[in-house]
């Protein structure tokens, strides 16, 4: 088969491996945009205190001009625009502090507001390991993101299962180093929504619910936040795999709201692969198939496992190393597969139910019921059972080594057929599925564009820094179109 071109793929802000996009004969591109110039300008202002000519200070922060006008009023200030522009600066402002308080130390900290950014207020539902994760990379990078967008980040609430945090502006320092902060209350999603749009709606900025659970209960919501105005960011796959009937009100809430249901880390955690999707579908571009691996645990048993090798201590091994579910039948039946299928089915316009998708279980049928005895780990005890189908299984990897093939757990959509399924196939050992390492994800578009060979995207797919990152890609998104001119 012949060689595919890897093309680089834009960094996120943190520390994970990032992805690669892989593009069948396609030249490189890429470039970054030059950082902004808010900070310099905040500092200058700030720079200004103690300065007596306001005039002074105002000129320093018109390299914010709309932000001079609008924040002063709401200190009560009274503004002008001179309309002979600053050389400098390409205009100058002339301002008037609150009669009776004419201070040097007033008049720059007024002259100095009207450099304020934009804020994105985030309420985060779901504070283990995703969400200590992704807001440390939000904390991390706040400051920087201001400077190059001019728009602040700035986390309004946590919540776990029983308790939440409704921060005061500014306070999520409380939250740095995965720490819990004092003030907790009883959980109520609700509320925790209300406070995080009521300090949108304060700062004049937008606010972005973020859920980290794996819980029906919080895609309940969904719903109600969209329509109130305010993004929603998950990897959980509960939404975009759940009753179409509810999925389709979730769009529709959007639509209504103005805002964004973004789900990129359902798939693929912290790969690219819903965004290529989309983008492909908006470009025009008609697309016949999608065929992937989904799952990193079963992508590191089958790149593991070798002939000669017996599957139930691939598995054991798996289990130690942290990759599977406390029980190793919640990775082995396929359902988390199904559920990432069925998301992909339905982007690409089909109204299919879980249900509608079906699956190849590895867990064999007489274990799919089996409990262990009283005071047994359950991980070692399944694993104990599956020994008894290891020839089983020896039998389905020698044939395929004796056919030049290696076998992979796949999910696929054929949109021609409107159709999807779960299943253990057999490809090539010059495939690309056949080159995924450790515990890769890799999906495959077939297009009319990308024809007769797809487009392959491929990379880590599972662990929390990564699918926190793949959530840091959504609220990047959100606050890029949030972006302010700089000067």
């Amino acid at each position: 088969m012949a060689a595919f071109t890897v093309v680089p793929v834009a960094q996120l802000p943190v520390a994970p491996a990032v992805p690669a996009v892989v593009i069948p004969q396609v030249g490189t591109a890429g470039g970054a945009s030059p950082a902004g110039t808010a900070a310099a300008a905040g500092g200058a202002a700030r720079a200004a205190l103690g300065v007596a000519s306001l005039a002074a200070v105002a000129a320093a922060a018109t390299r914010r001009p709309r932000g001079v006008a609008r924040l002063a009023a709401l200190n009560g200030l009274a503004t002008r625009a001179v309309a002979a522009p600053a050389p400098a600066f390409g205009r100058s402002w002339a301002a008037s502090c609150p009669r009776g308080d004419a201070s040097a130390m007033t008049m720059a900290r007024c002259a100095a507001s009207g450099a304020g950014a934009k804020t994105l207020h985030v309420g985060v539902v779901g504070y283990g390991l995703v969400g200590k994760e992704l807001v440390s990379q939000l904390l991390t990078n706040a400051a920087r993101l201001e400077a190059e967008l001019g728009v602040k980040v700035e986390i309004a609430a946590v919540a776990r299962s029983k308790s939440m945090v409704l921060l005061p502006p500014a306070g999520d320092s409380a939250l740095a180093e995965g720490a819990w902060p004092s003030g907790e209350v009883p959980a109520d999603l609700d509320k925790l929504a209300d406070h995080v749009l009521a300090a949108a709606k304060a700062s004049g900025g937008r606010a972005i619910m973020v859920d980290n659970t794996a819980s029906d209960a919080p895609a309940e919501l969904y719903e109600a936040w969209l329509a109130a105005g305010a993004d929603v960011a998950t990897p959980n796959k509960r939404a975009g795999s759940g009753p179409y009937p509810r999925y389709e009100k979730i769009m529709a809430a959007a639509q209504k709201g103005g805002s964004r249901f973004l789900y990129e880390a359902t798939v693929g955690a912290g790969l690219p692969i819903v965004a290529p999707l989309q983008n492909l579908l908006r470009a025009g571009d008609e697309v016949v198939a999608v065929e992937g691996i989904f799952s990193g645990t079963l992508s590191y048993i089958f790149n593991t496992w070798k002939p000669g090798m017996k599957f139930s201590e691939v598995v054991a091994d798996a289990k130690d190393k942290g990759f599977t579910e406390p029980d190793p039948r919640d990775d082995l039946s396929g359902t988390d597969v199904q559920r990432k299928v069925t998301i992909l089915a339905r982007e690409c316009g089909l109204k299919l139910e879980l249900d509608d998708v079906p699956v190849k279980s590895l867990v064999p049928a007489a274990l799919e019921s089996w409990q262990p005895a009283d005071g047994a780990a359950l991980g070692d005890a399944f694993v104990k059972e599956l020994e008894a189908y290891d020839s089983e299984m020896d039998s389905l990897i020698s044939e395929a080594e004796a056919a030049g093939e290696v076998l992979r757990f796949v999910g696929a959509v054929d949109i021609k057929a409107g159709t999807a399924s779960v299943k253990l196939g057999r490809y090539p050992k010059d495939h690309p599925f056949a080159s995924t390492q450790f515990a890769d994800n890799i999906a495959a578009f077939d297009t009319k564009w990308y024809n007769p060979r797809p487009l392959v995207v491929q990379g880590p797919g599972a662990g929390a820094a990564v699918t926190a990152a793949g959530i840091f890609g959504n609220v990047l998104e959100v606050m890029s179109g949030m972006k302010q001119p700089q000067s």
